[in-house]
């Protein structure tokens, strides 16, 4: 379920994948007038647990903490439980959380009507959830907007390291800029788009659907044709046309798009080892988590760049 909220005009809550579908058909609409306007939807707010930011909803006319947004998604996800009053809860964590942070996420928790709350480190959680519980191990975790590395050994984190701008996301934005809009701006007339800041980064958030759409379809498939339907990009270039979109994309083509950016996360786990005098050879296993490490242009790489027994 994504961590997302939309706040409705009516001051209903709207929270994962419903509240996610709101973001996408607000860009699209943004497209009309080309100004992005203010939201009722907010994600990656997880960023912020622990600080003094709020997050402002014009249909409410209220702002919201970090912890009282996390703490409605925790609400949704208890509410999936229909057969029994849930009281407790097990929380994963990044390793490097400050105590802040901690009590933030513990804040949220408390939120959604939870008693008890144990938090655990996502590194330690994933090598429980694996059955992996001796050896050397590098938990290799590439999420949708943040990447980690941890080295453990008997269920400790010996190190980490983090790069919380690092993600999927990147590989949706990179299909965007490298595929997409160079498409369309060799397909129609946009100049007067793509040349104000504001109005290209409108035509950007309007279309990462469609390079999200690709990405996904190419966990499994050799090729995806990435293709708009008429009013699906409701505005008019300098000619008058409604622009659409038809391409191709392959595992080659994206294989070349996303390579730097899975590099990107392969060379931080090498400096992982390297600062902390481990070989390659010496490492047990690896855990990859997340969906885009089951690409095979990622295994590929991971396999090419650290070689253990």
């Amino acid at each position: 379920m994504p961590l997302c909220v939309h706040f409705n005009k009516r001051g209903d809550i709207l929270i994962g994948d419903t509240a996610f579908n709101v973001i996408k058909n607000d860009q699209i609409r943004a497209l009309k007038s080309f100004e992005a306007g203010k939201t009722n939807s907010f994600i990656q707010f997880t960023r912020t647990l622990g600080t003094s930011h709020t997050y402002e909803s014009s249909n409410t006319g209220k702002f919201y903490s970090s912890e009282e947004l996390l703490g409605e998604c925790f609400k949704k996800l208890k509410s999936f439980v229909q057969d029994e009053d849930v009281k407790a809860v097990v929380i994963t964590v990044p390793a490097k959380f400050t105590i802040t942070q901690m009590e933030a996420v513990k804040k949220a928790g408390q939120f959604a009507g939870f008693e008890q709350i144990e938090l655990i480190p996502g590194p330690i959680a994933t090598s429980i959830g694996y059955g992996i519980r001796k050896g050397t191990i590098l938990i290799f975790d590439f999420g949708f907007a943040s990447f980690n590395a941890s080295l453990i050994k008997k269920d400790t984190i010996i190190d980490t390291i983090d790069d919380y701008w690092l993600g999927s996301k990147n590989i949706v934005e990179a299909i965007v800029d490298q595929l997409i809009i160079p498409y369309l701006q060799e397909t129609y007339a946009l100049d007067s788009i793509l040349e104000d800041t504001t109005k290209k980064e409108v035509l950007r958030n309007a279309v990462k659907p469609f390079a999200e759409e690709a990405k996904n379809q190419l966990h499994f498939k050799v090729s995806h044709n990435i293709i708009s339907n008429l009013g699906d990009l409701p505005f008019e270039d300098n000619n008058g046309d409604e622009p659409e979109v038809d391409i191709e994309i392959t595992q080659q083509e994206f294989a070349r798009i996303s390579k730097p950016i899975y590099l990107q996360a392969i060379l931080l786990a090498k400096e992982l080892l390297k600062r902390n005098n481990i070989q390659e050879k010496s490492i047990d296993i690896i855990c990859i988590v997340g969906s885009e490490t089951k690409l095979p242009v990622f295994q590929y790489l991971l396999k090419e760049q650290i070689s253990i027994n």
